[in-house]
């Protein structure tokens, strides 16, 4: 069974071809069996490993797979169905940002309340929001990769900018 990295360097391997699977094995300083196992999922992969893979393959999406699995960013489209469809995707992503908001509020109004008055209910909108919080975050990314795309913006081009606005803010 393919996990999400794997899916996403199948996908990456067959977008730039101009790589041979050799010159990538070669690349990452692993054997190109070992490649062709990482690609079919049948091989696990490290945090280096993946690391190296989204440099010398230099893909966006390969990279942002690459960041869910180091650094537990969280994936915002992950329903087959609706890859490819950008509206439904969008109006997807549409609806859970309001279901977002409307617990940011409850949020906010839990945390002006002092902990020992906390109703559970309150507890738990407290605990839920980081990872709410989160997904929205990793929505925007996915949302704006999705435009970029769909408007023919080259993904290098895209990573160029996103990696000048991590220089310059952190």
């Amino acid at each position: 069974m393919k996990n999400r990295f794997a899916e996403q360097l199948s996908l990456a391997l067959d977008r730039h071809k101009e790589s041979t699977q050799q010159q990538v094995a070669d690349g990452t300083h692993i054997s190109p069996g070992q490649l062709s196992r990482l690609k079919n999922g049948s091989r696990n992969t490290d945090p280096q490993i993946r690391k190296s893979l989204a440099n010398i393959i230099n893909d966006f999406w390969l990279n942002y797979s690459g960041a869910r699995e180091n650094f537990g960013v969280l994936s915002f489209q992950n329903d087959r169905q609706l890859q490819g469809d950008m509206f439904s995707a969008l109006m997807k992503q549409k609806k859970e940002q309001r279901q977002r908001e409307r617990i940011e509020v409850d949020f906010e109004e839990a945390i002006t309340v002092k902990p020992r008055d906390r109703t559970p209910a309150q507890q738990l909108v407290i605990e839920r929001y980081p990872r709410e919080y989160a997904e929205e975050i990793s929505a925007e990314i996915t949302d704006l990769a999705k435009k970029a795309e769909y408007a023919g913006i080259p993904m290098d081009k895209l990573q160029e900018v996103i990696d000048k606005v991590n220089q310059e803010n952190g």
